[in-house]
């Protein structure tokens, strides 16, 4: 019987992984469970165990920082979560295994598989080398893919993004504007979350919180950027927006 560990900051996560363990796959018992990533430090040493499902996005503690801080690593690690494009890339770099939220119960038996192989094989993932790509120069920056290459930007340079059919206008600090080859879909998950101060006004725009300069009502409402943009605000994003701008 392998024993497994979760680690995620909300209980419904953690609740989800317990309930699909335990109607769908064999040989695997969870012993110990933490909504905060210092606690679930202290449930690895202690526990030491053969499987740990550890959430990346967390309050004051990332995942990636929580395994920094580890001096028991002889584990087989299950990434969860719901974005972070870079931080997956690296994942798949290093063959370690993720699943994305919602978890689906046919996704959750097969990583569970591939983790029972690499025990029976004794070997273990090589979570030194994880870090050492997670703290490279590109670390903080999104993958952009401009026309037959990808340049990394840092999130803190964007000002704003605009849709363009199937592309995306993404303009920065510097006064440049990139045009990816992705839908202005794809860059909300990655950007418009906790961790991020990214906001979804529009249909067509994406903006930058950091970088809203002035907001009129004129014709239901626009917000300027700092490249001095009129972006238009949806009705259906005013009450978010307002309640941002009353809090700042």
């Amino acid at each position: 019987m392998l024993r497994a560990i979760v680690i995620d900051d909300e209980q419904k996560g953690i609740n989800s992984i317990k309930l699909l363990v335990e109607k769908f796959v064999k040989d695997v018992r969870i012993v110990a469970e933490s909504i905060e990533a210092e606690k679930g430090i202290s449930l690895i040493e202690d526990y030491k165990p053969e499987i740990v499902f550890l959430d990346i996005n967390m309050p004051h503690m990332n995942g990636f920082e929580l395994l920094q801080q580890l001096k028991f690593k002889e584990f087989s690690l299950i990434f969860t979560t719901a974005h972070t494009e870079y931080a997956l890339q690296a994942i798949k770099n290093n063959a370690l295994d993720y699943l994305l939220k919602p978890i689906n119960h046919e996704d959750l038996i097969a990583a569970v598989e591939r983790v029972k192989k690499k025990t029976k094989q004794e070997t273990l993932p090589d979570l030194g080398k994880l870090l050492e790509e997670l703290s490279s120069p590109n670390k903080g920056k999104i993958p952009l893919h401009v026309k037959d290459k990808v340049e990394y930007v840092n999130k803190n340079d964007i000002i704003r993004l605009e849709s363009d059919s199937n592309y995306t206008n993404v303009f920065t600090t510097g006064g440049k504007k990139l045009m990816i080859s992705k839908t202005l879909g794809d860059y909300e998950t990655l950007l418009c979350n906790k961790e991020n101060t990214f906001m979804r006004v529009h249909q067509s725009h994406i903006i930058n919180l950091n970088y809203v300069v002035k907001f009129t009502k004129d014709n239901g409402g626009f917000i300027i950027t700092k490249d001095n943009c009129s972006v238009p605000l949806s009705k259906n994003k005013k009450d978010e927006f307002l309640t941002w701008l009353d809090v700042k």
